[in-house]
């Protein structure tokens, strides 16, 4: 069986070597030579059946999905995986085809000390893996998406932008600024800030959280197909 918990287990016990580099692209590097060394070949989109790599990379992009995704090249691509299969601005980083499954990882990275990730428009996937290195702490993590958000939260994360708020955003622009001469009005930006805005206690840094270890053998134990 392909055995994709060795990433991260060499990410662990090698923390130095993928930080090398303050850019994020050769922190990138590094774990795609990690995944080369412990027996994964690199695919790209051309390699595989169309049908089958366009339904997976549907599947993969799900905001929503908690349950593990199934490999539906089957043994012809069981120990493989595509680098930024959904492009280089898109999520995952990696898709990796571990014998029946699919692991689905994303690489952040920060120059600086920060101890959280930037997510921008992109909360965590509930079913994706995140590797978090800083290249100032000279420390590397992992998480998985759905132990620091759960899918409940997430589908009410995104609703807020869906249930109305842009119906708001026309109307308003429509009433209030159709006569504005030089053309300003509101824009309701998809964005998601991880802070203490709403909960004081919120963990803000994955590399001192009281939970890290439990949140990485919950890593260990999602990508281990055994």
């Amino acid at each position: 069986m392909p055995d994709v918990a060795a990433l991260f287990r060499d990410i662990q016990d090698n923390t130095n070597r993928y930080l090398g580099s303050a850019k994020g692209r050769e922190f990138e590097d590094r774990i795609n030579a990690t995944l080369h060394r412990i027996g994964f070949s690199r695919l790209t989109a051309q390699d595989v059946p169309q049908a089958a790599f366009k339904a997976l990379r549907g599947a993969v992009r799900s905001k929503e999905t908690d349950g593990a995704i199934a490999n539906p090249f089957g043994a012809a691509y069981d120990r493989h995986f595509f680098y930024q299969p959904n492009g280089p601005q898109d999520y995952p980083d990696f898709l990796v085809l571990a014998g029946e499954w699919c692991v689905s990882i994303e690489a952040k990275f920060s120059s600086g000390s920060q101890g959280k990730p930037v997510w921008n428009s992109g909360l965590p996937r509930p079913n994706g893996i995140y590797v978090f290195g800083a290249y100032d702490r000279k420390d590397v993590t992992f998480f998985a998406g759905g132990d620091v958000v759960s899918k409940g939260e997430v589908e009410k994360l995104h609703d807020f932008f869906d249930l109305g708020l842009r119906d708001y955003q026309r109307k308003f622009n429509e009433v209030e600024m159709s006569a504005q001469r030089y053309g300003f009005a509101v824009y309701v930006r998809k964005a998601f800030d991880q802070g203490r805005k709403a909960n004081p206690e919120a963990v803000l840094d994955f590399f001192t959280n009281p939970d890290r270890a439990a949140l990485e053998a919950g890593v260990l134990q999602r990508v281990t197909f055994a």
